[in-house]
């Protein structure tokens, strides 16, 4: 499902390896995967394995810079990082601090993706690892790490309010060449991990409910000028 927003480039308002100063139409594409289709209850939530991908481009070729992504989760699927034994949870200040996500205890950590970023349309290309833990406060941690065109080994602290997940990107990442700024190209992340909680094994994304034989997640992706949303669905049934 793609959406699009039209957004101005005023001559000299960016400074990129290249310049473009036409108006760019700026597109997402939005994937969700959410399985076992078959859902869990309240009382009896089942763990479930959930993958995102996005597809990022433009009609200069250059996708727009993301100051933060924001994904809220389906009717029916929620966030159980706060159930997390606090034992099995990342400091996002100790990981940063040490530039290396090795600080993150075992069981912390539950998924990965990656990244391809674009500068200067097209001519820096930014390849980006993800590694996800559940953050001391319940949340999810995303670390990146990059080598080229300048390394990159920063742990992003996405906020978990009810449904919504929030991840903000700092300007060090939007720009990992300053003054160029980088828009995503391609987009994969998968959340699957799983811990024992009293003996019973907990997911960090559980469902709860299938209303209506689907699932729907928001994904919104919020840029430098403007914001796009897309609302894929996958079925599910009870």
């Amino acid at each position: 499902m793609r959406k699009v927003i039209i957004g101005g480039a005023l001559a000299g308002a960016l400074t990129l390896a290249l310049t473009t100063t036409a108006l760019a139409q700026t597109t997402m594409d939005a994937s969700v995967g959410l399985s076992p289709a078959k859902a869990g209850t309240s009382k009896k939530p089942k763990p479930v394995t959930f993958r995102l991908g996005i597809e990022g481009a433009s009609s200069t070729g250059q996708p727009d810079t993301s100051t933060s992504i924001r994904v809220q989760l389906a009717k029916g699927i929620k966030w159980n990082g706060k159930a997390w034994p606090r034992s099995k949870r990342c400091s996002v200040s100790q990981a940063n601090a040490q530039g290396s996500s090795s600080v993150c205890p075992k069981g912390s950590r539950i998924g990965s993706g990656h990244v391809t970023a674009l500068g200067g349309n097209g001519s820096v290309v930014e390849e980006i690892d993800l590694d996800a833990f559940v953050t001391t406060s319940g949340g999810l941690g995303t670390f990146l790490t990059a080598t080229q065109p300048l390394p990159i080994a920063a742990m992003l602290e996405g906020k978990v309010s009810g449904q919504t997940i929030n991840i903000g990107i700092p300007l060090n990442i939007q720009e990992p060449v300053t003054g160029v700024p980088t828009g995503i190209r391609t987009l994969n992340f998968t959340l699957n991990g799983k811990v024992k909680v009293k003996g019973k094994t907990r997911g960090v994304l559980e469902s709860t409910a299938c209303s209506g034989g689907k699932w729907t997640t928001k994904i919104t992706n919020v840029l430098r000028t403007g914001t796009l949303t897309d609302s894929p669905s996958v079925s599910c049934r009870k």
